[in-house]
């Protein structure tokens, strides 16, 4: 039997929805892959204003949120990478530089980067001896017979790209045109994979992502791509082609340096029936969620300046993608907890579900002195109750009592809290996780994925994650 591929997987994961499904698929091939690290790469997003070090922070999570469900009770595996680009100078040691470094050392790495080089080239400049045990296979470029590389990976630090292509590492690229060939739909993924924990949670990143009816329900998941070319590089064709014809702004290096190119994927069916048959191997099949959460919807009521924290254009279109989203996740049998700040309450007839609002503080500041006729008027406009302060969940959450409250500093002490209010980069707390809307595509969010993020503060451990 072939030895398996120590492998790292060096991903910016909080870009784009399909590093979740790579990072599963490779997850999913154990018998091919000993999975040695999961290195978080920067990136930026200026729309929801998330700098490279925010990047750091926010793909972790998401790796370790991902890992759990896949069953990885651990999170030793996440290492954080650079908090900047080559291409402005940053080149400082990171536990991602230092462990593709430890790897790179001791033993024959394969790496597969679905984001910027950025960390493999640090790595790269400070230990260049790891280079004869490194091979490299990285989602990037447009398409080189056509003269075309502005892509996203490519253009987020092309320093990084200059200096891992310079130092001769074994490489493949596979440009971002070949990952168009990988897609599904919501529809078929529903049919076909959303039959457990790992499945339904991808599925519902599927649906936080396509919310244009343009879209058809169609995604395309790049980011498989370089796990499938080292699950079965068959089903890929390549050229050896030489490194100066992927300089386009740097210094020409010496002929004899190549790399190996993608130019067609030959099996990209095979690539797909894989993927479904080992991903959908992770446990049974689940109950669909019944009980949902959220806070901070401010429906009809969203200003300017919290407008800018998301990804809508106007007031009309965040109201309406906000109606949209929770209808397409909540039943008119499930229970939506919704912990303040709910915005016209009028608003309440358009949504689904049996809706019971925890007041936030602008619930209070409408109410008055008299919360008992403030409750009765919510209830005849179709709340099926109202909380003037904090409640505890009949249901407990990993043998842990559950409370309910709008602001944070309201919590209680010995139990986990779930709360909104805040609106900055960090969704969790160590006794508490936030169900605002901006850490959650702006969706309900549900029972099941409650219970993976309270495991996931039981059992990991940076505090760089958490708000104290």
């Amino acid at each position: 039997m072939p030895s398996k591929i120590n492998l790292i997987i060096d991903t910016d994961m909080g870009r784009d929805v399909d590093d979740s499904f790579a990072l599963s698929y490779a997850f999913a091939n154990k018998e091919k892959f000993n999975i040695e690290a999961i290195t978080i790469s920067p990136f930026k997003d200026q729309k929801r204003h998330i700098t490279a070090k925010d990047s750091i922070i926010e793909g972790a999570l998401e790796a370790t949120r991902t890992m759990r469900y896949l069953g990885e009770k651990k999170s030793d595996k996440v290492f954080k990478g650079s908090e900047g680009f080559v291409s402005n100078l940053y080149n400082k040691l990171t536990p991602a530089v230092e462990r593709i470094i430890e790897l790179g050392k001791k033993k024959n790495i394969s790496i597969a980067c679905l984001g910027p080089l950025t960390n493999i080239a640090i790595a790269i400049m400070k230990a260049p001896e790891i280079v004869k045990n490194l091979d490299i296979v990285w989602l990037g470029t447009r398409h080189l017979f056509y003269d075309e590389f502005d892509d996203t990976n490519y253009c987020g630090d092309k320093k990084a790209f200059e200096e891992v292509l310079k130092s001769g590492v074994k490489m493949t690229i596979i440009p971002s045109y070949i990952g168009k060939y990988i897609v599904t739909s919501k529809y078929e993924f529903e049919r076909n994979v959303a039959v457990n924990d790992i499945g339904r949670y991808l599925l519902r990143k599927i649906k936080s992502e396509i919310f244009n009816p343009e879209d058809l329900g169609i995604k395309t998941l790049y980011d498989i791509a370089p796990i499938a070319y080292l699950v079965e590089p068959k089903w890929f064709k390549a050229k050896q082609v030489s490194v100066n014809r992927l300089f386009k702004e740097q210094t020409k290096v010496s002929m004899g340096m190549l790399v190996n190119y993608i130019y067609d994927m030959v099996g990209n069916q095979y690539v797909w029936r894989d993927f479904v048959k080992k991903v959908t191997k992770f446990g049974n099949e689940i109950t669909p969620a019944s009980t949902f959460f959220i806070s901070d919807t401010h429906i009809g009521q969203m200003t300017g300046y919290k407008l800018d924290r998301t990804p809508f254009d106007s007031f009309e279109e965040y109201d309406s993608e906000i109606i949209a989203r929770w209808n397409k996740t909540v039943s008119d049998d499930d229970t939506v907890y919704h912990l303040g700040d709910f915005g016209d309450y009028e608003q309440v007839k358009k949504l689904k579900g049996k809706i019971i609002l925890v007041c936030g503080n602008y619930e209070k500041g409408d109410m008055g002195r008299n919360f008992a006729k403030f409750r009765e008027k919510l209830i005849s406009l179709g709340f099926s109750d109202v909380i003037k302060d904090g409640m505890f969940l009949k249901e407990k959450i990993g043998n842990s009592e559950v409370y309910l409250t709008h602001k944070p500093t309201d919590c209680k002490k010995g139990c986990m809290n779930l709360y909104g209010h805040v609106h900055n980069l960090k969704p969790l707390k160590k006794n508490g996780f936030n169900v605002c809307v901006t850490y959650h595509d702006f969706t309900p969010v549900s029972l099941l994925d409650v219970t993976k993020y309270v495991d996931f503060i039981k059992n990991y451990s940076d505090e760089d994650c958490f708000e104290d």
